[in-house]
């Protein structure tokens, strides 16, 4: 009981302060080094994953593990500093949509800088009070991944990367509640979300992964693209 009220204080805690510090709008996320440490444990077979690190709350970490023997799905959560890991059962379908989601997000990850920032830093350029200083803020770092690849952002205020972490929010408290409805309600969204960070990318990747939406292949679960 005490580990899952500190879930929840850590979940409104989120809430609360993502607006605070939320800063910059951005459609692309940015390369990371961030994988999942572990690819498989036992007979299940890790299928994509988020990382959060707020700068002043705890950090945790959601990950998809599938059952290579039974073709089941679940999803957990390791909060740090809490010895319990919390899980709940979800369907291949969710598995996979969400999944795709991640591809699509990850592979259209760039390293230029946001656009709201590079505006405003444009603007100084223009009226001469342009500086090389940069101020340090608070924020969370939320990092996403697949089986090979990782990307990431930092407290998105708007754009595919704050829906991104939105959808995220919505699978963290469905783990809470175990409530799995809470996950399905959003996949209209998460299947919209895909084409927006698919159509960043040019063909024949853009495609693809819009394509994969409704096309689901057999042994996606161990593809890397």
């Amino acid at each position: 009981m005490n580990g899952f009220i500190k879930l929840a204080i850590l979940g409104l805690t989120m809430t609360l302060a993502l607006p605070v510090l939320a800063q910059r709008t951005s459609d692309y996320l940015k390369p990371s080094d961030y994988k999942g440490r572990i690819q498989r444990d036992g007979d299940y077979v890790l299928c994509w994953g988020e990382k959060v690190d707020p700068s002043f709350a705890e950090s945790y970490e959601i990950q998809c593990w599938c059952n290579n023997k039974t073709n089941e799905f679940r999803i957990q959560l390791k909060v740090q500093n809490q010895e319990d890991l919390h899980v709940l059962d979800i369907d291949e379908e969710l598995a996979y949509q969400i999944r795709t989601l991640i591809d699509a997000a990850v592979y259209s990850a760039t390293n230029l800088p946001d656009k709201e920032w590079m505006q405003m830093r444009l603007e100084a350029l223009k009226s001469d009070k342009a500086t090389a200083t940069v101020v340090g803020l608070d924020g969370t770092t939320f990092r996403f991944y697949n089986r090979s690849c990782g990307a990431s952002c930092w407290s998105p205020g708007a754009g595919n990367n704050a829906a991104l972490v939105k959808i995220y929010d919505a699978i963290y408290d469905a783990i809470g509640h175990k409530d799995i409805e809470r996950i399905k309600a959003k996949l209209p969204d998460i299947k919209s979300l895909t084409t927006k960070y698919a159509s960043l990318l040019q063909d024949p990747y853009k495609e693809y992964f819009i394509l994969r939406i409704d096309k689901r292949s057999e042994g996606w679960v161990w593809a890397e693209y």
